[in-house]
């Protein structure tokens, strides 16, 4: 990381002044736009509001990449927002958001401009807030809202009718230069939300972007800081890598910035052996992502599994420990030392005990005396299927894959489309 990067920071204010990226500078196009957000837009726009399609969404669309969600920021407050769409609800208690609801579960988020004096966030756990709705928030001007997003890549407005971006805090440059960087003063900002760290970690991760020096410095002094962040938010952050096809990735930068000693502290037993290339568990890890860039649907389940896996054994071999489970009488007890600082919630323990133990039952079958049509109705068929193909040991696990991944197409009930439908799975190679 260069020295030599800016770590000054501008104060937002009521002066303060975007700079205008328009439809020439930049790659987003109309069509690129979720057609939901655009008539959110629209509607608010011609109703004499301000409407931007905001942070994530703009981000991606930038960086040639599919949003996952397209949210929304505005000047008209929630009660005027859910005058205008019958399919809005109003959530949260410390800040009051709008979402709009669509078929097939979707939902688009939309927030009032928030001012610099408002909550850090709005929580990510916050629950709909029962009875009325008070109007107890303060709001501010899009400049305001910007300053109070996280990243300077999170903190771009884009207006859907003239599809200008305003960036008043330097976004469009860090993004071209493959920064992440926090607004406004490092420090200050994790003191109110220590899970920006997380952030910082896993669009750096994720981008192969560099974190701003300031921004490293100062997560290195302040790790211990994210213990004071809710457990809740924690777990649910750290489940959002998950499934970004860059854990491994992202579970070392966690180790070099000391995040992980706070959240995961057993992958670091041992001088981190489990950590290291040749170890099974980062050989899982990678084959984790590797299924999900390739499509492949991977449950927080199947990953909490393998990570409970090798860390209530004494292995970071995958063969031995899989000699040793079917006979383990102690296997409750042992996975009950896991995950030490993560607060991993009762029913997903419960989860990984019993999808650890059919794995162990299923592979001690010998193919040929294998019946798949018995697991057919088991809820943890599709976990049961991306573990043994993660943890392909042998030809005959491959078999065993293939054997019962046609079960999930046979009942809709499962709910798991076409990525499934997979070439044979591979068999891992151990170097010992």
């Amino acid at each position: 990381m260069s020295q030599s990067e800016s770590n000054t920071f501008k104060d937002p204010s009521d002066d303060a002044v975007a700079a205008v990226f328009g439809p020439s500078d930049h790659n987003i196009r109309k069509g690129d736009i979720d057609d939901d957000a655009r008539k959110i837009c629209y509607r608010l726009q011609r109703s004499g509001f301000k409407a931007y399609v905001v942070g994530g969404g703009v981000r991606d669309l930038l960086l040639g990449k599919e949003p996952k969600d397209f949210d929304i920021s505005t000047d008209a407050t929630p009660r005027e927002i859910k005058s205008l769409f019958r399919n809005c609800r109003i959530i949260g208690r410390r800040f009051k958001l709008a979402h709009l609801y669509f078929a097939h579960g979707k939902n688009i988020e939309v927030s009032t401009f928030r001012d610099t004096i408002d909550p850090p966030e709005p929580s990510e756990g916050d629950e709909p807030q029962a009875g009325p709705i008070i109007n107890d928030n303060i709001y501010g001007t899009e400049a305001t809202d910007a300053f109070r997003r996280d990243l300077t890549i999170n903190g771009l407005f884009l207006d859907v009718a003239t599809m200008e971006i305003l960036d008043y805090v330097g976004g469009m440059q860090d993004l071209q230069q493959g920064i992440v960087r926090v607004i406004g003063e490092p420090t200050q900002r994790f003191r109110e939300d220590p899970v920006r760290m997380l952030r910082v970690v896993r669009h750096s991760a994720r981008n192969g972007f560099r974190i701003n020096p300031a921004c490293w410095d100062s997560i290195l002094r302040n790790s211990e800081l994210i213990t004071q962040s809710s457990q809740v938010r924690v777990f649910d952050e750290l489940k959002k890598d998950f499934s970004s096809g860059c854990l491994l990735t992202i579970l070392h930068l966690l180790g070099e910035t000391g995040l992980l000693e706070y959240i995961l502290p057993e992958l670091l037993e041992n001088n981190g052996r489990l950590m290291s290339a040749e170890s099974d568990f980062s050989q899982c890890l990678e084959r984790i992502d590797d299924l999900v860039v390739e499509g492949e649907p991977i449950s927080p389940t199947v990953i909490l599994t393998i990570i409970a896996m090798f860390t209530a054994g004494d292995s970071i071999w995958l063969a031995d420990l899989a000699e040793k489970l079917p006979e383990a009488s102690d296997l409750t007890e042992r996975l009950a030392a896991c995950f030490t600082r993560l607060v991993v919630p009762r029913k997903e323990r419960e989860r990984i005990q019993l999808l650890l133990g059919l794995w162990a039952r299923v592979r001690s079958v010998p193919v040929k005396a294998l019946k798949p049509n018995s697991l057919r109705r088991n809820s943890l068929l599709p976990d049961l299927i991306a573990l043994l193909e993660v943890t392909c040991l042998t030809k005959e696990d491959a078999q065993r894959v293939n054997l019962l991944r046609p079960l999930l197409h046979l009942d809709e009930e499962h709910g798991h489309d076409g990525g499934h439908h997979r070439s044979q799975p591979h068999q891992r190679k151990h170097h010992r």
